[in-house]
């Protein structure tokens, strides 16, 4: 279920008709730049329609056995959140980190379609991946 809603939340996210690409991730210093930079990376790929990227650089291992385990390939399911979208904008509005894991508050859409969520993400190795959704 969680990850349908990433995946309603990535098309959603998307879909902010035309707005020019903005880097929030140098809104924040150290560790917490480098948890934003993953998002704006889950942002840089859907623009580039880059499925592979999402499925083995951002999405944690956790996030890929739970849709393996509902019989979902991951690329099929990303790339169709993809085809969904507009255009594609998400703006990193806050972060905490806890350890090894980190949530981002997000914000994606414009205007009447303008939506707040929080992706979880884990540590793997020096890199932060996500790994779930927290409407």
């Amino acid at each position: 279920m969680r990850f349908a809603v990433l995946l309603c939340l990535l098309a959603l996210s998307l879909g902010a008709c035309g707005a020019e690409p903005r880097d929030s991730a140098k809104e924040f210093t150290g560790a917490e730049r480098a948890v934003a930079a993953a998002v704006e990376d889950l942002e840089s790929a859907a623009r580039d329609d880059d499925t592979d990227a999402v499925c083995t650089k951002l999405f944690a291992a956790t996030l890929l056995a739970s849709l393996e385990q509902r019989g979902t390939n991951c690329e099929s399911a990303v790339k169709d959140a993809f085809d969904d979208a507009d255009s594609m904008d998400l703006t990193v509005d806050d972060v905490t980190i806890r350890g090894e894991r980190a949530s981002a508050k997000v914000t994606s859409g414009t205007g009447s379609n303008k939506k707040t969520d929080t992706l979880e993400l884990e540590k793997v190795g020096a890199a932060w991946r996500i790994s779930s959704l927290r409407a």
